[in-house]
């Protein structure tokens, strides 16, 4: 009987663990978070500190509260400065974060979106979050309407890092860092000619997030916010043009040595600028200073050769950026459990016990000299204080007190594309004046960006859209009026017996599932995209409807213009280039005596490999530096002409090229790669097409003494026009619609030379949120195409298909 009591009592102890377990299972809420370099959950393989220490305070958290899972929210990964398209992606798809990231640029946007939810209410309850806030960093959390939408667990100021290795090298004083812009010229000048294979200092790419701080030190503003709380353009100013000018003369002016060598330039803009500071090219760059951890910006170098000052001072003062790495929480959460768990999380990466986490992963790394003495006071690691460099906690006090926060307000999300493209201008146009760039890049930020266009313009453009529009309305209506009449009468024509009413109720019965599919999956999101098109949309608000103003902004947006010739330009360059390379491949196939299977496996292999690979596999071959393999394939060549007819080292073509750099060359070798993927699987249907050629026609020519090229523009090449027309209406509307390459090589660039259509209807949908514009400017697009794919399909209706023997 006791052993059956034990039993019992151990199956009941065993059950109630069991309902426990599942009652703690029920209750364990996840919260999807989006994932991203400095905010999400590092993966567990990270090894460097900063990983590390992040990882920890996520578990540390979770060890706090059992009941809360965080993970990190999936979704397409982009790198670069359009790696905040992953999250906007998110928010449009089905499974949206529960909390995101926030930083300045994009604070007005998503909380005009409508995916911030308000936290007066949550802050009231815990107002020591908000304790540690900077002044400048308070300001912008609280100026959308006196209401915070996020709270920052993070704050950082640039700061000026600087190696005391190369200091020394180029004789200068290690522990004197350039004080203003005219010593920050001169220590670069230094450096560079003491290793003309280092870079005095370095941009990151796009330069204009490092740029702005020259603006702000020359004593102007980026954007400026109206009484209205309208965002406007102040780039074109004095100070702007003082700080285009400065960055002119930092990466492109070139001067003579002691010895009558040429050096420079002075600075880089650099595509890999984590690379290049970890690989020892560069020995000055702007980066981050944390409130936490000092040093943001050189943890894979010793910390004894690496310098933090404040900020180079400019014409009027030394201003620098500030920031801050916020948390929001999505507005569409109603549920109290998840939004507690939300706050919690948020609450917890905002608390002191983050910063020990941090400071403790650290520590243990050896890394304590990067850590704020006053953490390492605070959390009992005074032993530690010694290691800190003075000059490190003089320069981070320095740089909290003041500074100016990141450009914020409407649309500024987008403002470093237009500063990228104005400095690129500066680079690429030498000779334009600094005043002309400002001009352009202001009204472009006033006009797309910021949406800053007079009311009286506003009503002549409407005004002219409508009557364009009617005009448009009744030519449609005609036409459809009389194509309509015109089938009656075909219909009405022809002999109605029931034979004839029979199958042309099969045949409709036929078409009917093809019909539906095609009417739910295309044809009405078709409609409901053309809705979009009249309408301000928002992803969580309601649309707004706002007529003809999306076509009015496609119309008379220069970057619409631009980007349809590029495309024209694209499809032209992809036809005359590409068109009729898998035609002579094709030919030369079916003569060929052996190997045939052999080589037509290798010509489709690249129809098997990722279009993104593949532009991926072609920006290695483009690199512009001396791995390049396109450099190292030209560079003998270079070289020869070089020293053998002008004497020069750089005068007929640079040995390091940037083949993607270069307006005039970066559309063809976006083209290429295109090209060359398409080729060979081109070649293999014109070679079954060839099969279909009688041979009694060749035959025949050889009879007549025809030579090979009179048999190929003869019989060949009429015998593949049906073929050639259905691929060149391929070709026309693939190109035109091409963005794979031109996002993995040049993304746009430089200054809009491969910016097409598809790009510029991705860019305003999924980087900014504009679906209306975007949407607009997709039908302008997909009007022509139909139009040209109208004309096509009346000469291919004329045409007959024959089956072909086999290949």
């Amino acid at each position: 009987m006791g052993d059956n009591r034990r039993v019992r009592r151990g199956s009941l102890t065993l059950l109630l663990v069991l309902l426990s377990v599942l009652a703690g299972a029920a209750e364990q809420i996840t919260l999807r978070m989006m994932a991203g370099a400095g905010y999400g959950i590092p993966p567990k393989e990270a090894t460097d500190p900063r990983s590390v220490a992040r990882r920890a305070v996520f578990e540390e958290f979770h060890r706090r509260n059992p009941n809360i899972r965080v993970v990190n929210a999936g979704g397409l990964e982009v790198t670069g400065e359009r790696a905040e398209s992953k999250f906007l992606m998110s928010m449009a798809g089905s499974k949206p974060p529960d909390v995101f990231y926030v930083n300045f640029r994009q604070y007005y946007n998503y909380i005009d979106q409508g995916f911030c939810r308000p936290l007066n209410d949550l802050v009231a309850q815990d107002p020591w979050v908000m304790d540690r806030l900077s002044p400048v960093v308070r300001e912008v959390i609280y100026s959308f309407d006196g209401e915070p939408y996020a709270v920052p667990f993070f704050q950082v100021a640039l700061g000026l890092y600087f190696r005391r290795d190369y200091l020394r090298d180029a004789g200068l004083d290690p522990t004197k860092p350039p004080r203003d812009w005219d010593e920050l010229y001169t220590y670069c000048q230094r450096i560079v000619e003491s290793n003309p294979g280092r870079a005095g200092f370095a941009f990151s790419k796009g330069p204009g997030y490092h740029w702005s701080n020259f603006i702000f030190q020359a004593g102007g503003q980026v954007v400026k916010i109206q009484p209205n709380g309208q965002t406007e353009a102040a780039v074109d100013s004095e100070a702007g043009r003082k700080a285009i000018d400065f960055f002119r003369k930092m990466t492109s002016a070139k001067w003579k040595g002691k010895e009558g060598k040429t050096y420079g330039p002075a600075a880089i803009v650099s595509t890999k600028f984590r690379d290049d500071i970890r690989d020892g090219k560069v020995a000055m760059w702007f980066d981050y200073s944390g409130d936490v951890v000092t040093s943001m910006g050189a943890n894979d170098l010793p910390p004894s050769i690496i310098g933090i000052a404040s900020m180079p001072k400019g014409p009027v003062n030394a201003s620098h950026e500030v920031n801050a790495g916020s948390w929001a929480i999505n507005a569409d959460i109603k549920d109290p459990a998840k939004l507690k768990a939300c706050w919690e999380f948020i609450k917890f990466f905002a608390s002191d016990e983050a910063a020990r986490v941090n400071t403790i992963n650290f520590v243990d790394y050896g890394m304590a000299a990067y850590v704020n003495p006053k953490w390492l006071k605070k959390f009992g690691f005074e032993e530690y204080l010694t290691e800190v460099d003075p000059t490190y906690v003089q320069a981070n006090e320095e740089l909290f007190q003041g500074g100016h926060p990141e450009p914020y307000g409407k649309n500024t999300q987008q403002v470093y594309t237009v500063l990228d493209t104005a400095l690129e201008r500066a680079t690429l146009e030498p000779g334009t004046p600094s005043d002309v760039i400002l001009k352009d890049a202001a009204q472009e930020m006033n006009s797309k960006l910021l949406g800053y266009i007079p009311e009286e313009r506003k009503a002549q453009q409407r005004a002219w859209a409508l009557g364009i529009a009617v005009g448009l309305g009744i030519a449609l209506t005609v036409w459809f009026g009389r194509s309509i009449a015109k089938m009656r009468r075909k219909w009405l024509g022809r002999e109605k017996t029931s034979g004839n009413r029979r199958r042309l109720g099969f045949f409709l019965l036929c078409l009917a599932p093809a019909v539906i599919t095609l009417l739910v999956w295309a044809y009405v999101p078709l409609a409901r995209g053309l809705l979009i098109a009249f309408q301000d949309y928002r992803i969580t608000k309601e649309a707004q409807w706002v007529g003809l103003d999306n076509f009015i902004t496609v119309f008379t947006s220069p970057i619409f213009f631009k980007s349809f010739g590029n495309s024209l330009l694209y499809v032209g360059l992809s036809i005359v280039i590409g068109f009729f390379i898998p035609i002579f491949l094709a030919l030369a196939l079916n003569e060929i005596p052996i190997g045939k299977v052999l080589f037509r496996t290798l010509f489709y292999l690249p129809a098997m490999t990722s279009g993104i690979v593949i532009a991926l596999l072609w920006r290695q071959f483009y690199d512009k530096t001396e791995l390049g393999l396109l450099n190292q394939l030209v560079k003998p060549i270079v070289e020869w002409i070089n020293f053998t007819f002008i004497k020069n080292p750089e005068a007929f073509w640079p040995l390091n090229y940037d083949w993607l750099g270069d307006p005039k060359l970066a559309m063809y070798a976006v083209v290429l790669p295109g090209v060359w993927a398409a080729a060979g699987p081109g070649s293999i249907l014109y070679l079954a097409a060839l099969k279909n050629i009688p041979e009694e026609r060749y035959e025949a020519a050889d009879l007549d003494g025809a030579n090979w090229w009179e048999k190929i523009r003869r019989i060949t090449l009429p015998g593949l026009k049906p073929l050639m027309g259905i691929n060149l209406l391929g070709v026309f509307i693939g190109g035109f619609k091409a963005m794979e390459n031109i996002f993995v090589l040049t993304m746009g660039g430089p200054l809009y030379s491969t910016h097409t259509v598809g790009l510029e209807v991705w860019m305003n949908a999924f980087m900014f949120l504009k679906f209306g514009y975007a949407t607009a400017a997709a039908w302008v697009m997909g009007a022509f195409l139909i139009g040209f794919t109208m004309i096509q399909i009346r000469s291919l209706l004329g045409m007959k298909f024959t089956a072909a023997k086999g290949v």
